[in-house]
């Protein structure tokens, strides 16, 4: 007999997860120190990169780390009546900010590649400042409903009665469609504008290979959000709907294997990809990361080693060099 969806499930935990959790967390602290060096700071999306790293590593430690706790002992929320409270709000909210720095990079490369002189103003690094420091202050006011309405019921931390639905509608649509849905619509009219304007960059003499690199990035970046979190809405909405049927212990594990995929399993596996997905499609990243290294561990770049930064951003009309 082979094994359950249950013990696929406690397998995938222990095993990859584990490796999601150790990855994950090295990826996004090295992509902290390479944009929080001094010359990407002075590039708006390098900013915002920088701050969905940082948000990246705590959702990974703290998404991942308490479901290997719970493999080998007990669930905290079926006995503590503040992590109950705080599990579920924290881990959402942390999510939510580090979606919402993914949507305003996309937003930050569209401006930068629109012929508004006004749109393209938006790409300064006081104006990412400003929304790195208000993203994390407004939505743990937003998320405030989780934390008061997920509540024991029976030794069980869950939420009941009709908020049941009213999360299942909420997170479907705030958490699994506006976020992927504006990612999505700004990274093609970036990628549109962009080739509306080559002609006319290649023309100023201006080098934008690295702005390119970043778009790319970017909307590699994209590409990986939507198809790690395409499950999430449906299943969500569909466990809401569903939740006061009587159901049998085979459907039961069908919908509990899948909703472990798409809530738990590829939502993290997206937080913790992030520096790989950069690394695979970005020659220039890459060698950013060989200089950064070097400079860590203190060897000299040799003359021919050396590259220009990727984040440096020029004064140009029509196009605002970001090195990358």
């Amino acid at each position: 007999m082979g094994p359950t969806l249950t013990e696929v499930r406690i397998w995938m935990t222990e095993y990859i997860m584990s490796i999601f959790l150790a990855l994950g967390v090295l990826g996004n602290l090295i992509n902290v120190y390479i944009f929080a060096r001094k010359n990407f700071r002075r590039n708006s999306c390098s900013m915002y990169l920088l701050a969905e790293s940082f948000v990246n590593v705590f959702i990974v430690s703290w998404g991942i780390g308490p479901a290997l706790y719970d493999l080998n002992y007990v669930d905290p929320s079926v006995y503590s009546f503040a992590y109950c409270k705080l599990r579920l709000y924290s881990i959402h909210t942390l999510l939510m900010i580090g979606r919402t720095f993914i949507v305003f990079a996309c937003l930050d490369r569209y401006a930068l590649c629109s012929q508004s002189v006004r749109l393209r103003s938006f790409c300064v690094p006081k104006i990412a400042i400003r929304v790195i420091i208000v993203v994390p202050l407004v939505w743990p006011v937003l998320t405030l409903h989780v934390l008061i309405l997920e509540n024991f019921y029976g030794n069980k931390c869950s939420m009941s009665g009709a908020y049941v639905l009213i999360y299942g509608i909420y997170s479907t649509i705030v958490a699994g469609i506006i976020p992927p849905l504006f990612m999505t619509i700004l990274s093609v009219l970036t990628i549109r504008n962009r080739q509306r304007l080559r002609t006319r960059l290649s023309t100023t003499g201006v080098n934008n290979r690295r702005d390119q690199a970043l778009i790319i990035m970017l909307s590699s970046e994209v590409i990986v959000y939507v198809t790690t979190t395409f499950l999430y809405p449906t299943n969500t909405l569909y466990g809401a709907i569903t939740s006061g049927i009587t159901k049998s212990t085979e459907r039961q594990q069908i919908e509990s294997f899948i909703s472990f995929l798409g809530g738990s399993f590829l939502i993290y596996l997206n937080s913790a990809s992030v520096f790989y997905v950069f690394f695979a499609v970005s020659k220039s990243f890459r060698k950013e990361c060989k200089v950064a290294f070097r400079s860590l561990i203190g060897i000299k770049i040799r003359q021919g080693d050396r590259v220009e930064p990727m984040a440096t951003q020029a004064n140009e009309i029509l196009h605002r060099d970001t090195h990358f």
